[in-house]
């Protein structure tokens, strides 16, 4: 259970736990829909999607950004 609590210190360092959630679903469907696994250890992905996602991400391989908040009168002339 190791890549279990390296994403839990991910999600407890994170600005945005459900952003993070998100990548790593985001990972998991493309380690499902054939996506090559950046892991050598990983024998089959596609079975163990969610798992290899969450090692890749503890072992800080594969990086997520929040996009900057933007405010609804940006861009406007007044």
């Amino acid at each position: 259970m190791k890549s279990f609590e390296g994403v839990e210190k991910l999600a407890a360092a994170s600005t945005n736990q459900y952003k993070l959630a998100l990548a790593l679903a985001k990972r998991a469907r493309a380690l499902r829909n054939g996506a090559p696994c950046l892991l050598p250890e990983v024998i089959n992905p596609q079975q163990n999607a969610v798992k290899a996602a969450m090692a890749e991400f503890a072992k800080g391989m594969i990086s997520y950004s929040t996009e900057k908040e933007h405010h609804i009168d940006q861009g406007v002339n007044s």
